[in-house]
Order: structure tokens, then sequence, then C-alpha cells
């Protein structure tokens, strides 16, 4: 009878352990997705919307941030700033950049609006300095669309995302879906 006893409790806390195993975790020290939101050139002003979403469990604490959207050989736009920003767990904040873009830049996107060509891939990498991970680097690829019946205006496609591990920019991890 005292062996079925502790045959029981051991059942039970086997049982306990497999359901706990089992259970959710929570993601930590992943570089956020950051995608072009929507890109427009309105006379010889470019200004860009980027969305920063957090794909972590926890809140992510944003101390400085570096974005560089390249298409072709030409960097189409650049932002690099040290600023606070809060980004909740499994959210999305928008970062906003405006700029003067050279004359290839507009270019590309007269030639982008004038549909002779249907789409322009970028590549869009960067990093940010967080308080709790340090630095997370990340790389997007993608393609730019005219937005129909709005001239000026561009939206996105990402067709690829990886983060990059340590210093070595040739050393990616492929997002999982």
């Amino acid at each position: 009878m005292e062996f079925l006893k502790y045959r029981t409790v051991l059942l039970v806390l086997l049982i306990s352990l497999a359901c706990a195993a089992c259970g959710p975790s929570i993601i930590r020290g992943q570089a956020p997705f950051i995608s072009i939101a929507s890109l427009a050139l309105d006379g010889e002003q470019l200004s860009a919307d980027f969305n920063v979403s957090n794909r972590n469990g926890e809140p992510m604490e944003i101390t400085g941030i570096e974005i560089q959207v390249q298409v072709e050989e030409a960097i189409l736009t650049r932002y690099n700033s040290d600023f606070n920003l809060t980004i909740g767990a499994n959210s999305t904040e928008e970062v906003f950049v405006e700029q003067l873009p050279d004359e290839f830049t507009q270019q590309l996107l007269t030639s982008l609006e004038g549909g002779e060509v249907a789409s322009l891939p970028f590549s869009l990498d960067g990093q940010v300095n967080t308080v709790a991970d340090g630095i997370l680097k990340f790389r997007n690829k993608g393609h730019l669309y005219p937005v129909p019946g709005k001239p000026g205006q561009f939206r996105s496609a990402t067709t690829h995302s990886s983060r990059i591990r340590g210093d070595d920019p040739f050393k990616e991890v492929d997002d999982k879906p």
C-alpha cells in the first residue's frame, strides 16, 4: 500500500513537470522588426514612416536607432539618432524621418511612380541600442511599389527578414514566420 502511495505521488510530480515544461516561454533579446510603413516624395522632400515592432514578450527600451534603406547602390534614406523610446511587449511604435534626397533618389522614385519600373528592390539595414540587450542588428529585404491613385506615395512589402548575430555582418539568422 505504501508503494502505491509513492508511485501515485511520483506520477503526479512527473505530470506536473511535463506540463510546466510545455508552458509558454517569454521571448527575449530579439531585434525589433522594422518596416517601411509609408514613403512619400513631395517635391524635393522625402518622408519615411518606419514601424518598429517589438517581438519580445517584455518591453524594450531603445536608447538609439540606426536605419538605412538602400535601393541598388543608392542610399534612399538614412536615419541615425540617440533618443529614448519604450515599446511595450508585442507592440509597435512609429519613427518618422524627413530629409532632402539626392537627385538620383528622386529619379528612382519618379521612375517607380511613372511606371517605368514595376517595383524597386530594397534592403533595410540597421541596429537598435537597447538597455537590456545592448546592440541588436537587423536586415530586411523587400520591394517598393507606388500606391495606386496617390502620386508620390509608396508602400513596401518585406520578402526576407533576418537578425544579425554579433559583429559579423554576414552571420545572419533567418526569422521564422
